[in-house]
């Protein structure tokens, strides 16, 4: 028979309720029959089934609060066993515990240090390991032989410009030995047109000035032709040099923009800006690697030191040993072990009140109220009997 036998003995102890009491008595139950009019079958109805209701709630929570309880104090037993361990099976199972415990600071440390490089760093670093060591050397190379490349083309520009400021020099000079032939071509007439009004009017012989000043005149000639030879020859041999350097810096040109587009794909496929920064990003990754593998053995360590402590634990007839994996600290800390006593010996008071007071619901008041009911209208006796039985019904388990 259920909660809602009627007839059964009422339990005999009543709890303390002057901690029950809130704002405003929210706890106490307050029933107001002389309101009702137990002769209007409505009324009689749903004033039972409420009764019945407040039976039912309190027995459901009452179940639920007993789990409870059971499990509080089996906890408390366990470690009342625990404490009453000899002391070499009460060392080893201090030293499964102190192991968790080392494991668990190792994660905690791990957890609380400064990252070296993101989740994403070290996904691509570990992606492209196997090619990091050879993509450091040929960035390096890469990058050495850019600077080559680039004195080259400075060297070349320099002499090639050089070779422009030669052949600007050639062209001026040139043109001013062409003027210089043409200043001593009229020189030459005018000394020719001195030489003949001196000979007609002074009848003088001139023979002699003709010839110094054509022989001077064509000296002057010879000289000067072979100079504009001379340069000539030597612009067509600059311009040589010019269109050779020309060629020379299309040819380095070529390399430098190969070489430059190498080390963008270089630095792109790493993402770094040169191979300085590669260099120190694979320190990073081979330093994050190695504390992450220890993580990893640390997780792996402290999986195996939980299910020895479990397993010690269930030698001895623990019969919760899951549950300190979790606060393995009070297992070698006193005070931490006082703290989780007194805190489970504060729920379980907690749950003692919630206890009574439900069974005061379910054997007390609301009970006591169907039965007053039974009694003072005995006209209806069969009416609230059924149900009482449907609610049985309706509650197997209460």
């Amino acid at each position: 028979m259920g909660f809602f036998d009627l007839f059964r003995k009422k339990d005999s102890r009543v709890a303390d309720r002057s901690n029950q009491h809130e704002i405003e008595n929210w706890n106490d139950i307050v029933y107001t029959r002389k309101d009702i009019d137990m002769d209007d079958p409505v009324q009689r109805r749903e004033y039972v089934e409420n009764c019945l209701q407040q039976m039912a709630e309190a027995s459901k929570d009452l179940e639920s609060l007993q789990f409870e309880y059971r499990v509080v104090t089996s906890h408390l037993r366990d470690m009342e066993e625990i404490d009453a361990l000899p002391p070499e099976q009460r060392a080893e199972v201090n030293r499964c515990a102190e192991r968790i415990l080392d494991s668990e600071d190792m994660q905690k440390n791990f957890n609380k240090r400064k990252s070296r490089m993101s989740d994403a760093e070290f996904e691509r670093m570990e992606r492209l390991e196997s090619g990091v060591k050879k993509g450091v050397e040929s960035l390096r190379e890469a990058e050495e032989y850019q600077k080559k490349v680039k004195n080259d083309l400075r060297r070349l520009d320099s002499e090639r410009q050089a070779q422009e400021y030669r052949r600007a020099e050639i062209e001026i000079s040139n043109d001013n030995m062409q003027k210089l032939m043409i200043v001593v071509a009229v020189a030459l007439g005018v000394i020719t047109v001195v030489l003949l009004a001196l000979s007609i009017a002074l009848d003088l012989n001139v023979i002699y000035g003709y010839m110094v000043a054509i022989l001077v005149a064509s000296l002057s000639f010879m000289a000067l032709n072979q100079k504009i030879h001379e340069s000539r020859k030597e612009k067509k041999v600059v311009l040589n040099t010019i269109a050779r350097i020309i060629q020379l810096q299309n040819t380095v040109k070529i390399r430098y923009v190969n070489n430059r587009n190498l080390i963008d794909y270089e630095c792109l496929k790493y993402g770094v800006d040169n191979s300085k920064q590669l260099f120190q990003l694979y320190n990073k990754y081979l330093q994050e690697k190695a504390e992450r593998e220890r993580y990893a053995e640390a997780a792996k360590q402290l999986n195996v030191n939980q299910r020895a402590l479990v397993f010690e634990l269930r030698k001895y007839r623990i019969k919760d040993p899951e549950i300190w994996i979790h606060q393995a600290i009070a297992l070698v800390n006193h005070n931490e072990e006082v703290e989780i006593r007194h805190a489970l010996v504060s729920q379980r008071q907690s749950l003692r009140k919630q206890m009574d007071y439900n069974r005061e619901v379910v054997a007390g008041n609301a009970k006591a109220e169907v039965e007053d009911l039974v009694k003072q209208y005995p006209v209806y006796r069969q009416e609230i009997l059924d149900m009482v039985s449907r609610y049985e019904n309706r509650y197997p388990d209460a």
